[in-house]
């Protein structure tokens, strides 16, 4: 019984159709399907039941589903006491980021950590774009994402990874006057109140220059967001935003303005690199690269990578 299938079985029971759960995964349909019924062969009985295109547990797929997750559970603890050396003290290890990514995607970041390093004491902070490569750097943080708006110099006390480009996109709500110009210009924009990010020197960020326009100023991008939603104006929101949690940015629109897209680089910071392997690792290291890695992973999953 390979546990790759066991994994297949169990999204495939969260997300109810084979199309969600290969997504979810970033696998193709094909293989999640050929591997379902490989396991059915295998264990003799039919474990789901179609309904027209969803899936639902047969009596025996509910009866094993709680088991096929704690053999998984088994699998990352075992993978994982493997890495970390025999008798080895735990570890603590503090994680910081932004909000250019959803609370749900860290709620799933943090619950991969938990699951795949049981024995890391793990703590989380928030803290703005701009705050987080200094932490970092103080020893505050032993690693940090976000959205660099300007360089940050990399050197024996911080090093930085690319980890993707983040797209921002200027949004309106569908009901905004803006939204029914078929094209805009910088005196359509200036009618208008353009809402910005405020961040830790209150400084305002992603106001268009040499444009006399009224401003709100809100401390994170979820808040610019919602505030665009509701018709307050007009402004820049993080692609993550907009594409892992769809039914909050439904009733958007982008706006057809040539500056209608940016993009800015998504930094990992740490005070070592993440993969030096010139340099022998302690069970500390080794556990801040597989939370890197298991970062990655989700980033994947969420379709950001």
């Amino acid at each position: 019984m390979r546990t790759e299938h066991l994994l297949y079985f169990t999204t495939v029971a969260e997300k109810g159709s084979i199309a969600a759960a290969a997504a979810e995964l970033g696998r193709n349909r094909s293989t999640l399907s050929m591997a379902i019924s490989a396991l059915e062969d295998e264990l003799g009985t039919e474990l789901f039941v179609r309904r027209g295109n969803s899936l639902l547990l047969s009596s025996v797929g509910e009866l094993i589903l709680d088991d096929c997750q704690r053999l998984l559970t088994l699998q990352e603890k075992i993978l994982y006491r493997c890495t970390a050396p025999s008798g080895s003290e735990h570890c603590e290890l503090s994680i910081g980021r932004d909000d250019v990514m959803t609370e749900s995607f860290w709620r799933r970041v943090i619950t991969h950590i938990r699951t795949s390093l049981p024995d890391v004491r793990l703590s989380m902070r928030f803290a703005g774009s701009d705050e987080l490569p200094e932490l970092v750097r103080q020893g505050q943080l032993d690693l940090a994402y976000a959205m660099a708006f300007h360089p940050t110099y990399s050197g024996d006390s911080l090093y930085q990874q690319i980890v993707t480009k983040i797209r921002m996109q200027m949004m309106s709500a569908q009901q905004h006057r803006l939204a029914r110009l078929s094209h805009l210009n910088n005196a359509d924009l200036a009618g208008s109140t353009q809402i910005t990010y405020l961040d830790s020197d209150q400084e305002e960020r992603f106001r268009l220059a040499n444009m006399d326009t009224n401003t709100l100023a809100l401390s994170s991008f979820e808040l610019i967001r919602d505030g665009i939603k509701d018709g307050l104006g007009w402004g820049y929101v993080p692609e993550p935003l907009l594409i892992m949690e769809e039914e909050d940015s439904a009733g958007l629109s982008l706006l057809n303005h040539g500056l209608n897209t940016a993009w800015y680089p998504y930094l990992a910071y740490s005070r070592d690199p993440l993969s030096s392997p010139d340099k022998p690792s302690n069970h500390t290291d080794r556990a801040l690269q597989q939370v890197h890695r298991i970062v990655i992973e989700e980033m994947k999953q969420a379709r950001i990578l």
